[in-house]
């Protein structure tokens, strides 16, 4: 597929749309309930500006910084996101996208209810980051992390903003909204108008958690719902640190309190998210609630953002308010959904492009340097 024309994320979600089924759209593209959280995410970065230097010495610049130990070539990670490998049809989404991050010198994460398991992620490559939620069978999650270690994992994201399962409205509101997808005479239509994601998901069928088929009989998404852990407390991220060797990112902080107590369990870096939007409606985006959590933590731990990036000025205006670096979730969804690897490709470029051209028109030679002065 020529993607030459393709200048924008908003591109390349027109693209995802066209081009996969209405309820995988609606899954990768919707928030909670009405989706206002979602929605701020976006906005609140918008209404933020940077402000314009001129007469500095840019004719070099750099993008690249480091993040939990890791070399990244710019301030992105691809967040981890599940059921990813179906996006474009078939189970690769998850494979494929890793290749596009090896690329372009940035780290992926493979999310535990990723189609594809730790150990089909690494026959493809060396290194990448693994998330995990707290489940009531410990032991269970002991085995994953285990993996994770055994596979060379520099990095375990815990993610803490998903005790319980939220609704999305936009889904209820559809029909044959159940994901992985299982073709009914009542489904048959809907998935129809997109033949060939049908054909490809048809032949990798059936459709399961990797990283749960080592361990249970029935890895579906309904049985693993029930194992999350809604009892789970700071206590509970004190023991995760206790056996997990590598870096741990805790991801889901929106709150300054919160950011102190994930400290104080063992955390190297946190990650301010609301889950993308898809948990706590009505909540605030991540962009506001960043400058505190970054006063609250200080030098003790890494911040990072997850939650509302659509576009290289997006990154650069968290990098100005003190994040190390950017998880991207839906931007690198709506390019692997328009063009499986090629589209993530596209996203990470877009993104790399506008990073480097608005930080030289900011004045910077380096994106890290960049602070609240660069914005107005």
């Amino acid at each position: 597929m020529n993607l030459d024309h393709v200048a924008s994320i908003g591109d390349l979600r027109v693209l995802a749309r066209q081009r996969i089924p209405a309820p995988v759209f609606d899954w990768l593209d919707g928030g909670a309930f009405e989706s206002e959280t979602l929605k701020a995410n976006v906005e609140d970065f918008r209404k933020l500006r940077l402000r314009q230097r001129v007469m500095r010495d840019i004719s070099t610049r750099e993008l690249s910084t480091t993040a939990l130990g890791q070399t990244l070539a710019m301030p992105v990670v691809i967040s981890p996101t599940g059921m990813s490998g179906m996006v474009p049809g078939g189970d690769e989404g998850e494979l494929m996208a890793a290749r596009a991050a090896r690329a372009a010198g940035v780290p992926f994460t493979l999310g535990m209810m990723a189609i594809k398991s730790i150990e089909d992620l690494k026959r493809e490559q060396d290194s990448f980051w693994f998330q995990i939620c707290m489940l009531t069978d410990r032991e269970l999650m002991r085995a994953m992390v285990d993996r994770a270690r055994d596979a060379g994992c520099p990095v375990l994201v815990l993610t803490m903003t998903w005790p319980l399962l939220s609704q999305m409205n936009r889904s209820v509101r559809g029909r044959h909204a159940r994901l992985p997808p299982r073709y009914t005479p009542g489904s048959i239509m809907t998935y129809a108008r997109r033949p060939r994601w049908v054909l490809k998901t048809l032949g990798a069928m059936p459709i399961r958690f990797g990283n749960f088929v080592p361990h249970m009989a029935q890895p579906e998404i309904a049985n693993i719902v029930t194992m999350l852990d809604a009892s789970a407390t700071w206590k509970d991220v004190e023991w995760l640190r206790g056996i997990w060797p590598g870096k741990l990112l805790v991801k889901g902080v929106m709150d300054p309190e919160d950011a102190q107590l994930a400290v104080a369990a063992g955390a190297d870096g946190i990650s301010v998210s609301n889950h993308g939007g898809n948990m706590l409606d009505a909540s605030s985006s991540t962009i506001a609630a960043l400058p505190d959590v970054v006063e609250a933590v200080g030098d003790r731990a890494e911040v990072l953002l997850d939650g509302g990036i659509r576009s290289g000025q997006d990154v650069l205006k968290a990098i100005a308010l003190g994040a190390r670096a950017c998880l991207i979730g839906r931007a690198h969804l709506y390019g692997l959904g328009a063009a499986g690897e090629a589209g993530v490709s596209k996203a990470l470029d877009i993104i790399r492009k506008e990073l480097d051209i608005s930080a030289g028109l900011s004045g910077l030679s380096r994106v890290s340097d960049a602070s609240p002065a660069n914005l107005c």
